[in-house]
């Protein structure tokens, strides 16, 4: 494969002198470049920095030492002092370095040593990482004497990682037998990666022989660095340090050279080994004149001399340059300048982002503006445009448009482009988008505006949006909600803007070992790829914000998602004119780092009122989504303060009076706080502008009085906002109970904290054959006017037999979904092959399936349906009523008991009585979730009251015609009627203390409710051979509840209760 247009080609035609580092590099460019280089200019070191370890030894013997001593506290056992060290680094190119074949050679070797000889082989291999591994962190921590470490760090792919596939294959496991022990640091050695602790020339130098087989190399540093060292080397003919060493000293006993020219690899492997066995036989006057000979071939490849062959090439341009000049000025040919060129005053590059992006067939080029609106993600026929393009590639791609656009094929395309039936399509969905968009009329339900408009509209702040998986900067049902929100605000065209943060690494991407232990990755999120795009000036520049944090200013760069007809604006700190932990504000969401944290808050609140000023919107409401934003009421006050020359209860006033506040956390401990000594750092400078003292500063925060307690973001909330509210009936009463110190004096109903019950956005979440059949029996745009409980009425008059078909065909996809899943990951969880083949067969098509998805934390008790396994296996193994259950969700990284509990469901799953009826998926996201809110039968949910303020899961399962199994919390309170789902333990109405054995009356409970009512309704059959009772329960849920549990009902909520109030106080102020 050649490139159409080659700057090495054009550079190497063009240049007055062409040179290059080897011989094997000048035949090289010879052959595709077109031009004999003019001359060889090999590489250098500055050997005069580097000292004669081959004369003076005591530097190389102490680093051996920490060599031995860093194995030693590794593998946990003592490394006699005659151990040969041996090395091999550089890039992760597996074949092309080389690797392969050290160690092939080492495995042949471990079968043949003696009981005598030892050899300790470091791998310094860069690769993709998260943290040491558990037993190098605490000495407490012992590493599984079974299956000892072999890489020092946790790989982001240990599961495919080929060095660790190869070690195992042949052999080279660390146990204590082996007479090869192998150590991989897949970090950089600059003194701190965690076990040599030794910089790479210093751990270079305690070895005693440095292997670099590479296939090819233009130079090959490494080598030479080595030798350099004086460090018996191994290199290859096809180097060219090789070919070089080869010609220059001929024969040497210190630079040993492997042919791999015209060689097959077996016969290169065979050689390398010959080598090794022959060095383990060398004695210490053999080694030491050896690193002498090494040292000295390294003494001629110096930069003193070298360097001359740079002189000469440099003497050959200007004399090409001067000539070709002379020519020109003889010619005549300049008679005037056509263009000049002022310089930078700057010697600093100045860099610009671009993305290349692939060109759409002219017929089917607004693919591409469709792909960055995700008005996509809640419309079939939208997302069909992508995925019939090729739908091994939409999944490949995450259901990832953008990115989907850049790796379909062009032949694809353009095939689709020229297809009658995919044009109809395209056409029809454009004519939908198009008619959607230009709309701005809200809807009949949203009724007068009174000063809410697109140019002052609702300014919504969270920090996190759910929005889909292929935007992963959210966590769990915050994030969901906030994206249901804005998709539901551009629905009814109510004018509102969304303001948050744009996460680097998102929340964490989870891992499960085959121990269960769950592990903490941050992949980069790569925006180039994902539905967002950077706000640009006129002159094509990136539009930042700035803000002043203590001694230093913070800048960040805007982004946009476009949701419909509604924006989302993010905040994204990684920009060259930040300090490089500025640049890691928005690295991670939810950092645990106390300072990052509150800096990544004042950014979201005070950052996204500038982010608002920047972009010319004047909300006429803020709404603050949980406490996180809170700081947005100092900034506002500051600028009314300044521009408007209020005082700062004038200004508070005002602020308070365009301020709504939603709260989400039902305990006290959820809520973000922060110390003293942070508020103190970070706020000083706003004291000092606003004139405050700290006692009125610390009145805004404080939940109490006294010295040293945190300045609470809810409590700041409460008290700036205009209106503030729970997200559920009960949520409400528990709020109210929480925060009742900070309106002392009040009755607790005079509380000003009411509530609007949270919602599901439905269209986003139910699958795609139950939408064509509520299309059939609802009537088509059922969706535009959801909450008519009269419409929802007519889901009586479906058919038994056509609702039944279709929920059979929704579990089928999700055990699909199920066995797919498997199958890719079994080995991860230490299964052998014959318990995957136990899995699939144990998989059982028409087995009712209870799902339980959700964040792993103590208090949604995971374990409730574990605490009693014999009783659990009676129930799971039923002869005639087999049962599936299906678990997924993360653990917070500082999580430990939440990590604890995913381990125990994982252990009972390769439990023999559960393998292949209880199931955990890894990496829960929003991908999975739709997958299981579509296709379980039972949606379980316990939490302990009253922990969970509203809980959403359940109401997203409801439309795609799962039944709730659920504790009497959150939204369930309001939802339960006693004939749409079941409750586990009592029917509460209200906030009521919860008894001390609550856990094991609710398992006790939830094991008869399942064995009395949930199991027996979906297994007893009719004469129509259909289980009419479970069925009917099916209806009455999703007409009882998708009218009331759905997110138009809780915008026009928010709207009608919160929204307008606030605007009209905001305007009478």
């Amino acid at each position: 494969i050649t490139a159409k247009c080659s700057l090495e080609t054009a550079s190497a035609r063009e240049a007055d002198c062409f040179t290059t580092v080897s011989e094997i590099t000048a035949s090289e460019a010879k052959n595709f470049l077109g031009r004999t280089p003019d001359l060889i200019t090999p590489n250098g070191l500055d050997m005069e920095s580097i000292p004669d370890l081959a004369d003076d030894r005591a530097p190389a013997l102490e680093s051996r030492t920490q060599l031995l001593a860093a194995a030693g506290r590794f593998l946990r056992r003592d490394f006699p002092a005659e151990t040969r060290i041996m090395l091999i680094s550089g890039r992760y190119e597996f074949s092309n370095k080389g690797i392969d074949l050290f160690l092939s050679a080492l495995g042949r070797l471990n079968g043949e040593m003696e009981p005598n000889q030892t050899i300790l082989a470091y791998l310094f291999v860069l690769s993709g990482y998260t943290d040491l591994i558990p037993s190098l962190k605490s000495d407490a921590a012992r590493p599984d004497p079974v299956n000892p470490p072999i890489a020092t760090h946790r790989l982001h792919n240990e599961a495919s990682d080929p060095i660790l596939q190869t070690c195992d294959r042949l052999g080279l496991k660390n146990l204590p037998q082996n007479r090869v022990q192998v150590i991989y640091i897949p970090a950089y050695l600059n003194g701190h990666d965690g076990l040599v602790n030794m910089s790479y020339y210093e751990a270079l130098s305690g070895c005693d022989l440095g292997i670099f087989p590479s296939y090819y190399e233009p130079w090959g540093y490494t080598p030479l660095e080595s030798a350099a060292h004086a460090v018996p080397t191994i290199t290859t003919d096809q180097a060219g340090f090789g070919l070089w060493a080869q010609k220059s000293a001929g024969e040497c006993n210190g630079i040993i050279l492997l042919k791999r020219i015209g060689q097959e690899w077996s016969a290169v492997a065979d050689n390398l080994h010959a080598v090794f066995h022959d060095f383990l036989g060398k004695k210490e006057e053999d080694l030491q004149s050896m690193r002498a000979a090494a040292r000295a071939i390294a003494s001629r490849a110096n930069w003193k001399d070298f360097f001359q062959n740079y002189q000469k090439a440099y003497g050959r341009a200007l004399a090409a340059a001067e000539a070709r000049a002379e020519k020109l000025t003889a010619e005549d040919l300049r008679t005037e300048m056509k263009y000049t060129f002022a310089g930078m005053v700057s010697v600093s590059p100045h860099f610009r982002t671009f993305t290349a992006v692939a060109n759409l067939p002219e017929k089917i080029s607004r693919l591409r503006e469709l792909a960055y609106n995700l008005w996509w993600i809640w419309n079939p026929g939208a997302r069909a445009l992508f995925s019939s393009l090729d739908p091994n590639v939409w999944a490949v791609m995450g259901n990832n448009p953008v990115r989907m656009l850049e790796n379909v094929s062009p032949e694809r395309l353009l095939e689709a482009s020229e297809n009658a039936s995919y044009m109809n399509l395209y056409t029809q969905i454009f004519k939908q988008f198009e008619d959607y968009i230009e709309d701005r009329a809200p809807a009949p339900q949203v009724g007068p505006m009174n000063g809410l408009k697109w140019s002052s509209p609702v300014a919504y702040f969270s920090t996190e949006y759910g929005l889909h998986e292929c935007l992963p900067i959210y966590s769990g049902g915050l994030g969901t909600l906030s994206g249901d929100h804005l998709k539901t605000a551009s629905d009814l065209n109510i004018p509102l803007v969304g303001v948050g943060l744009l996460y680097k690494n998102g929340f964490f991407k989870q891992i499960i070992d085959k121990n269960g232990a769950q592990t903490d990755e941050y992949p980069e999120n790569d925006f180039s790829s994902m539905p967002v795009q950077i706000v640009q000036d006129d002159r094509g520049d990136a539009v930042q914000i700035s803000l002043e944090l203590p001694g230093r200013t913070l800048f960040a760069n805007i982004w946009e998602v476009k949701v419909g007809r509604v924006s989302l604006y993010l905040l994204d700190t990684d920009v060259q004119r930040n300090a490089p932990q500025d640049r890691r504000i928005t690295e991670r969401l939810y950092c645990a780092e106390q300072r990052t944290r509150i800096e990544q808050e004042i950014l979201l609140g005070m950052g996204g009122v500038r982010l608002l000023k920047k972009l010319g919107i004047r909300p006429r409401v803020y709404h603050i989504n949980e406490g996180h934003s809170a700081f947005l009421v100092f900034e506002r006050i500051a600028s009314l303060m300044t521009e408007e020359k209020f005082s700062f209860d004038e200004a508070s006033e005002f602020v308070r009076g365009g301020t709504v506040f939603t709260t989400h956390t039902p305990v006290e401990a959820g809520n973000e706080q922060f110390s003293k000594e942070l508020i103190e750092h970070y706020f000083a400078n706003f004291v000092k502008r606003t004139g405050i003292s700290w006692s009125q500063f610390w009145e805004l925060g404080k939940k109490e009085s006294g010295e040293g307690k945190s300045f609470f973001m809810t409590i700041l909330a409460l008290k700036m906002a205009h209106k503030s509210n729970a997200v559920s009936r009960l949520h409400g009463q528990v709020s109210r109970r929480m925060w009742r110190e900070v309106w002392k004096g009040f009755d607790e109903a005079d509380i000003p904290i009411s509530h609007i019950t949270n919602g599901a956005h439905v269209l986003s979440y139910i699958a795609p054959r139950m939408k064509t059949l509520l299309d059939t029996y609802l009537g088509m745009g059922w969706e535009r006017d959801i909450n008519d409980t009269e419409r929802w009425a007519r889901v009586q008059d479906i058919p038994d037999t056509v609702l039944w078909r279709t929920r059979y065909e929704l579990r089928q996809e999700t055990i699909d979904f199920l066995r797919d899943y498997l199958s890719h990951n079994w080995m991860n969880y230490g299964y052998t092959k014959t318990w995957q083949e136990e899995l699939f067969s144990k998989l059982n098509p028409v087995a009712l399936v209870i799902g339980f998805s959700r964040r792993f934390a103590p208090y949604k008790r995971a374990d409730l349906i574990l605490s009693d396994l014999d009783r659990l296996d009676r129930i799971i193994n039923h002869p005639t009523r087999p049962v599936h259950i299906i678990f997924a969700g993360k653990a917070h990284p500082n999580d430990t008991m939440g990590k604890d509990l995913i381990k125990k469901v994982i252990g009972v799953c390769k439990d023999e009585r559960f393998r292949g009826k209880i199931f955990f998926i890894e990496g829960y996201d929003i991908r999975i979730a739709r997958h299981l809110v579509q296709g379980v039968d039972v949606w379980l949910n316990n939490p302990r009251r009253p922990l969970e303020a509203s809980g959403t899961s359940g109401e997203k399962v409801v439309a795609n015609g799962v039944l709730n199994l659920s504790i009497s919390d959150g939204w369930w309170v309001e939802g339960y009627d006693g004939t749409n789902g079941w409750t586990i333990g009592p029917v509460v109405k209200g906030y009521n203390k919860e008894p001390e054995n609550a856990d094991e009356e609710d398992s006790q409970s939830l094991y008869a409710t399942l064995e009395n009512s949930v199991i027996p309704t979906f297994y007893d059959r009719e004469m129509s051979g259909l289980p009419e009772k479970w069925i009917a329960m099916i209806k009455r849920s999703m007409q009882t509840l998708v009218p009331h549990f759905n997110t138009q009902r809780m915008l026009l909520e928010y709207y009608h209760d919160l929204y307008l109030p606030t605007a009209r106080r905001e305007h009478e102020l």
